[in-house]
């Protein structure tokens, strides 16, 4: 049976390798830690599916919002730039279509002192298999 693919998940585990070489101190999150502190060398990197439309039955049109949480602004903003450029550049297997990314929204979290840098892409995903 055919079934909507999880857009999301695709994407973080993209972004996991690619961030190992990129951004050691960064790991790619679907949920982000309640706990979480900003430190030099702790960032985070949130894919989250924000909806979308159905294009046919299991062909899905999610808007994909990533967020990238540092101490610093700069680095918020320099994480979440090159990762706009490189999901753009690197569509993940499953992905069909990366389109129209974002410019950069930048922002400061009040309750934890995070800089947090999103973008949005709408993507194309394309229909898994399951038994």
């Amino acid at each position: 049976m055919l079934v909507q693919a999880d857009g999301a998940r695709i994407i973080k585990d993209a972004y996991a390798g690619w961030l190992a070489s990129a951004y050691p101190n960064c790991t790619a999150v679907l949920e982000g830690d309640s706990s979480y502190q900003p430190a030099a060398d702790r960032q985070q990197l949130l894919v989250a599916d924000d909806g979308g439309q159905l294009m046919c039955e299991v062909l899905a049109n999610p808007l994909i919002r990533v967020t990238a949480f540092a101490n610093g602004r700069t680095v918020a903003r320099d994480i979440a730039a090159h990762a706009a450029g490189w999901i753009a550049d690197n569509r993940p297997a499953g992905i069909a279509r990366v389109k129209n990314v974002s410019a950069l929204l930048v922002t400061k979290d009040r309750e934890t002192g995070a800089y947090l840098a999103s973008f949005t892409m709408p993507i194309i995903v394309r229909p898994t298999t399951t038994n």
